[in-house]
C-alpha cells in the first residue's frame, strides 16, 4: 500500500513540476511571404498559412523558395511565427 501510495504521489509531483509547451514545428518549402502572413508547403504537399508580425517576415524572407523549418504557436486558433531556421 505504501509503495502504490509514494508512486502516485510521484506521478503527481512530475505532472505538476512539467510546464505544457504550447509551441510546434513545421518544416516545410517557404513558398509566400505576404505583409501578415507566409505561405509553407510540407513534403507531403500539406499547405499551412502562419501569420507573422513585421520583425518575423523580415527574418523570413531571406528563405523564400527553400527549405525552412517554423517554430510556432498557437493562440485562438491562429498560428503566429516564433522562428525561422534553415531546415537543410
Amino acid at each position: 500500500m505504501r509503495d502504490r501510495c509514494l508512486g502516485i504521489l510521484l506521478i503527481l509531483a512530475v505532472f505538476g513540476l512539467c510546464q505544457p509547451c504550447s509551441a510546434e514545428e513545421f518544416a516545410g518549402k517557404l513558398e509566400r511571404v505576404d505583409l501578415e502572413s507566409v505561405t509553407l508547403l510540407g513534403s507531403d504537399n500539406q499547405r499551412l498559412v502562419i501569420r507573422v508580425d513585421r520583425g518575423s517576415r523580415q527574418a523570413a524572407a531571406p528563405y523564400l523558395g527553400k527549405w525552412v523549418t517554423v517554430d510556432f504557436r498557437t493562440e485562438g486558433g491562429q498560428c503566429q511565427a516564433v522562428r525561422f531556421r534553415s531546415s537543410r
